[in-house]
């Protein structure tokens, strides 16, 4: 079986496979991992951008938006990601939003109440910062801001009255 079948796999399909097939599917995701974090010597797809080209869309975007941090041009510490997920379609996941992206880390001075570096994504093929990453390799969204139905829920006492019985 192949990755993209196991993909195509309803939540209840996938916890059925057996012990080997569920190490197949480990195999194969171990083996697709490193296309997700391509040296420059190891990008095997045709680009759009050079890395220095990605490296300028990054430093315009990180200027223009007042980030935080500086912008890390060491060409030797820039990722190629060759199927970036832009937007992933939960009804139909053959409609995903998959295409190459440099990764350009933003590095930030040590600071107590600051996680570490997070990361642009520079879309290749449309020539411009696309999102960033967290430390932790998660999206960030525009500001990190809070949903009016976020604050009502942090502000609600449903959940401190729990605590108090």
């Amino acid at each position: 079986m192949s990755l993209d079948e196991y993909k195509k796999m309803t939540d209840e399909e996938f916890k059925s496979l057996t012990d080997e097939e569920f190490e197949e599917y480990l195999k194969l995701k171990k083996e697709d991992f490193p296309r997700h974090y391509r040296k420059l010597g190891e990008i095997t797809v045709d680009t759009v951008l050079t890395p220095e080209e990605a490296i300028e869309i990054a430093k315009k975007y990180h200027q223009e938006k007042e980030l935080d941090g500086v912008v890390n041009e060491q060409i030797e510490d820039l990722f190629f990601d060759e199927a970036y997920t832009f937007k992933v379609d939960i009804i139909n996941r053959d409609n995903d939003d998959i295409r190459p992206a440099w990764r350009v880390t933003v590095d930030l001075p040590p600071n107590p109440f600051l996680f570490e570096d997070y990361t642009l994504i520079v879309s290749d093929r449309d020539e411009a910062v696309m999102g960033m990453l967290d430390v932790n390799g998660h999206p960030v969204s525009d500001g990190n801001e809070f949903t009016d139905e976020d604050i009502e829920y942090i502000m609600s006492d449903e959940d401190t009255e729990n605590y108090n019985e």
